[in-house]
């Protein structure tokens, strides 16, 4: 079975909601999960509000829990990338992050293609992993884009995330030739929730306010996690629920939901 973390962003500052973070904690831990994977904004809204990087860490290691993901940062022009670059090392450092998650948001040319190998040698001198996501929001827009950015950094460690809601929502429907024929060694991680199709138009409402927990809308969840454990699998899966609905729900009672949901997608697939 893979390793079960719960993203900080639907109950986040970037959607109006206080960072209540030993709330975040706590419900992470009680409800089963094995990690957090905070979001930029959650983490600059805690230091804005005194809460030493020192301090999370602490709060993490008596939950048993580990950082699996900071989501993260925004490889782009050469100054924007040197800005976030510093401020996402900070807290992978701090928080001994598995992965950065890492969204492209210009054109892939050589000058882009050497900026995210320095982002990820600086990473991995901290012990953390890039992950490239491929969404049609960014300039990578499928597995096979975000692979060959990959294998073009020449840096060890660096993979591909597969979130599904772009991989199931993606304007030519699932790729699933292209996920089968990932290496297990270019698999960074997964960010799991399920959906229905949206209207032309509407991408940024539709991936911020209706991500749906695992199991309440049309994605073939299950052959997706059968493919992953067909490749021996058994890495980081973050449960990204963005939902305007859910995120009317106190954090506790939406993480055991969301905790049950995602692991028996992967369960019924072990």
């Amino acid at each position: 079975m893979p390793n079960f973390g719960l993203a900080t962003l639907n109950h986040s500052p970037l959607h109006g909601v206080p960072t209540q973070w030993e709330a975040h904690l706590d419900a992470a831990a009680t409800a089963g999960f094995d990690g957090l994977a905070p979001d930029i904004f959650w983490l600059r809204a805690l230091e804005a509000e005194g809460v030493a990087l020192e301090t999370l860490a602490a709060g993490l290691r008596d939950r048993g829990l580990g950082c699996m993901e900071v989501a993260g940062i925004a490889i782009g022009d050469a100054e924007t990338t040197r800005t976030e670059l510093e401020e996402n090392l900070r807290y992978a450092a701090a928080l001994e992050a598995e992965f950065v998650n890492a969204r492209v948001v210009v054109p892939v040319d050589d000058a882009l293609v050497a900026r995210a190998a320095e982002c990820a040698r600086r990473f991995g001198d901290c012990g953390t992993r890039v992950a490239l996501e491929f969404s049609r929001g960014t300039k990578l827009r499928s597995v096979g884009e975000a692979l060959a950015l990959a294998e073009s950094m020449g840096e060890p460690g660096v993979g591909v995330t597969i979130d599904t809601w772009h991989f199931f929502l993606h304007p030519e429907g699932p790729a699933w030739d292209e996920l089968a024929e990932l290496p297990l060694d270019r698999l960074a991680n997964v960010q799991l929730s399920d959906g229905v199709a949206y209207g032309e138009g509407e991408f940024g409402p539709a991936t911020m306010d209706r991500r749906r927990l695992p199991g309440d809308g049309v994605f073939d969840l299950g052959r997706c996690a059968e493919v992953l454990a067909e490749k021996g699998f058994d890495g980081a899966v973050v449960v990204e629920v963005l939902n305007a609905e859910e995120r009317a729900a106190p954090v506790a009672d939406f993480a055991v939901r969301a905790f049950d949901a995602s692991t028996r997608v992967f369960r019924s697939a072990s």
